[in-house]
C-alpha cells in the first residue's frame, strides 16, 4: 500500500472519530432552536426535563433578551425614546434558582392542571420563561411640570410570539396570598388563551360560524348580541374573532356572571348568556358548541377555569 493510501485512511479515521465525538456531545433535548434542557443538575431540572419530554416545550430559567423579546417584526420590550416616552411593552428578569421548584409547582397547580396532555401538547408555546419578575410597562403623562413617567405594573404572565413569561420565580412566592393565587390563575390562563389565538392554532367550526351573520353593519351592541356576536359591534368582526372571544369569556368569567342580568348596552362578557343580552338565543347556542368542542376533542372544560378565576 502506498503512502497516499495510508494518508487517506488516516484522514477518514480522524473524520469518523470527530463525528462520533460530536454526536456523543449532543443531548436528546436539543434541537435546531439552540435550546437544551436540563439547564442544571438540581432536582427541579428533572421536572423540567419531564415536562419537555411530555409536551415538547422548553421551561427555561436561563435565557437571553432575544429569547423572550424578539419577534420577526420587532422587539417587544419597553424602551424609552429621546423624548422620555416609554413604549408599551414588558420587561422580565430571570428566575432566582432558589425558587424554581416552588414556581414549577405553582405553574402545575394553577395553570397546567386545568388541561389534558393532548391539549397541552398541541397548544403550549415553544418556550415558557421562568421569571423572577414580569412587568407591564407603559407611559403616564403628568402635569406641573409636564413630563413622561415610566409606569410599571407587575403581572402574573405575558405572551410574546413563541413564549410565555411566568412570574414568581423569586422570594415573592413564599408570601403568596389566596388573592394573589387567584390573580395568578386568572392571568396565566388568559395569557395562554391569548397565545393560542395569537398563533392561529384554533379555528372556528363550520357549525359555530354558520349561526351568525357577519355581513350586516350593526348600529348597537344589542343588535350584535342578537346575532350571537360578542365582539364589539363597531370593531372588526369575523367567526375567528368571535371564536377567540368566546374562549376568553369562558376562562375569565364564572357561569354565574355569564348568566347575570346585565344591560344589553354593556360591552363586557358579563351576562352574555342571560336573555337580556342573548335575546335571540344564539349566544347560548354558540357558547355550548365551543364549550362542548373542547370537552369532546381534548377533555378540557374551559369554563372550569373561569369559575376558578372569577370569584
Amino acid at each position: 500500500m502506498n503512502k497516499l493510501s495510508y494518508t487517506g485512511i488516516l484522514f477518514i479515521m480522524v473524520l469518523c472519530a470527530a463525528a462520533c465525538k460530536k454526536e456523543a456531545a449532543l443531548t436528546a433535548t436539543a434541537d435546531e432552536t439552540g435550546y437544551s434542557v436540563p439547564q442544571g443538575t438540581q432536582a427541579y431540572d428533572t421536572t423540567i426535563l419531564n415536562l419537555y419530554n411530555k409536551y415538547g416545550t422548553y421551561f427555561l430559567y436561563r435565557f437571553t433578551d432575544k429569547d423572550t423579546y424578539w419577534t420577526p417584526t420587532a422587539w417587544k420590550n419597553s424602551t424609552m425614546d429621546t423624548t422620555g416616552f416609554w413604549s408599551t411593552g414588558y420587561v422580565v428578569t430571570t428566575a432566582d434558582t432558589n425558587y424554581v421548584a416552588k414556581q414549577l409547582a405553582l405553574i402545575k397547580k394553577l395553570w397546567l392542571s386545568y388541561y389534558s396532555d393532548a391539549f397541552l401538547t398541541k397548544f403550549l408555546p415553544a418556550k415558557i420563561m421562568l421569571c423572577a419578575s414580569v412587568d407591564s410597562v407603559y407611559t403616564t403623562y403628568l402635569f406641573n411640570p409636564t413630563r413622561y413617567v415610566k409606569t410599571v405594573k407587575s403581572v402574573g404572565a405575558w405572551y410574546n410570539y413563541d413564549n410565555i413569561c411566568v412570574n414568581y420565580g423569586s422570594s415573592a412566592i413564599t408570601t403568596l396570598t389566596s388573592s394573589d393565587s387567584t390573580k395568578f390563575l386568572a392571568r396565566t390562563n388568559l395569557v395562554f388563551m391569548q397565545s393560542i389565538a395569537g398563533r392561529n392554532l384554533s379555528a372556528p367550526t363550520n357549525a359555530f360560524a354558520s349561526i351568525a351573520t357577519y355581513a350586516n353593519t350593526f348600529t348597537s351592541q344589542a343588535l350584535a348580541y342578537a346575532q350571537g356576536i360578542i365582539t364589539i359591534y363597531y370593531n372588526n368582526r369575523s367567526p375567528q374573532l368571535d371564536w377567540n372571544a368566546y374562549i376568553e369569556a369562558m376562562v375569565t368569567r364564572s357561569e354565574t356572571n355569564l348568566n347575570k342580568n346585565t344591560p344589553n348596552t354593556d360591552l363586557t362578557y358579563q351576562g352574555i348568556l342571560n336573555v337580556t343580552k342573548d335575546s335571540g338565543g344564539k349566544i347560548k347556542q354558540r357558547y355550548n358548541l365551543i364549550r362542548n368542542y373542547f370537552i369532546t376533542n381534548y377533555g378540557v372544560d374551559l369554563q372550569a377555569i373561569g369559575n376558578a378565576a372569577d370569584k
